[in-house]
């Protein structure tokens, strides 16, 4: 198995990823703590040192623009129209810790995608896949959409020109969908078991899954679809959101992957991307209940240390 170099493997967290999720959610099955279980647990056991810790900054408004309308973004501006779009339980007028949360982890998006490009290699964002938030309103607990952000700022920048994104999470990324539905350059690789929208796209591969459906199927389906795919589009950069609510402890999903065969969904999508040499944004996306940090640890930890793997 080919694994990404233990010395060139990157993680994005800043400690505001949680400060904005300290007040009581209606979505009480939402664990906002769980990045920073991971971030701790592998400094602790030393899986990644500090140094290999990318710091973001909150995205600029001028580059949410790009995905968002400003009609939109003034009204977020707002915390009691956050609360309302987001279902939250409680609202301040005065307090902007929700979208602050979302403006720093879509910088943390940005960051990741910075690093990926120059390093050529794989960089996870302990956050992000915010992929249900339209141009002009917000859904699914997403409130901005921090991979078509960073998809157009690139563009724009003409660093990258064809993105793909493979989005593994249990629900429809409608929000990426949506934004990038009349947009030929960019194209989508989706697995999912609830969607809404259907949007006919000639480089797009949507695969509905039946429900509860098991793990060697869902792995099968994977294996024979994504490595055709991919090769024949041959994008530039792959953003990957690696929601984790398949897993069948997920307090959400009905489908039945085991939290072994969640890691080798993972390793699979990273090898497979690997090999070809393209560089790869990895975003968490989804994931409910007290055990859903466990999935993306076991990525991270596994992409640095083959044994780890083994061990699950």
């Amino acid at each position: 198995m080919i694994l990404f170099n233990r010395n060139r493997i990157r993680i994005v967290f800043s400690h505001d990823y949680y400060h904005g999720l300290d007040g009581e959610f209606t979505h009480n099955y939402i664990d906002g703590m769980r990045f920073k279980k991971i971030r701790d647990k592998l400094v602790a056991q030393r899986i990644i040192r500090r140094k290999h810790i990318l710091k973001p900054l909150m995205v600029r408004y001028e580059d949410m623009e790009l995905v968002h309308t400003k009609q939109y973004l003034k009204r977020i501006q707002n915390p009691l129209n956050v609360a309302n779009y987001l279902r939250l339980a409680y609202a301040y007028p005065w307090d902007s810790s929700i979208l602050e949360f979302f403006r720093i982890v879509t910088g943390g998006t940005l960051l990741a995608t910075e690093h990926a490009l120059k390093y050529k290699t794989a960089v996870f964002n302990l956050g992000g896949g915010f992929h249900h938030a339209q141009t002009d309103k917000a859904a699914g607990f997403c409130l901005i959409n921090d991979v078509a952000i960073a998809i157009q700022k690139y563009r724009q920048e003409k660093m990258i020109f064809k993105p793909m994104i493979i989005d593994l999470d249990y629900h429809q990324g409608d929000g990426n969908l949506m934004i990038f539905r009349d947009d030929p350059a960019v194209s989508t690789f989706s697995l999912n078991a609830s969607h809404w929208i259907t949007v006919n796209k000639k480089n797009n591969l949507e695969i509905y899954l039946p429900e509860h459906c098991e793990g060697s199927t869902y792995l099968d389906i994977l294996r024979n679809n994504f490595p055709t795919f991919l090769s024949s589009l041959e994008p530039d950069i792959i953003y990957y959101i690696a929601g984790s609510d398949p897993y069948i402890h997920d307090s959400v999903g009905d489908l039945h992957l085991s939290r072994k065969e969640m890691l080798q969904r993972n390793l699979f999508v990273l090898n497979t991307v690997q090999k070809r040499k393209i560089p790869l944004v990895i975003v968490a996306g989804g994931g409910y209940g007290a055990k859903s940090w466990q999935i993306y640890y076991d990525f991270i930890r596994a992409s640095i240390d083959k044994r780890y793997s083994e061990s699950i």
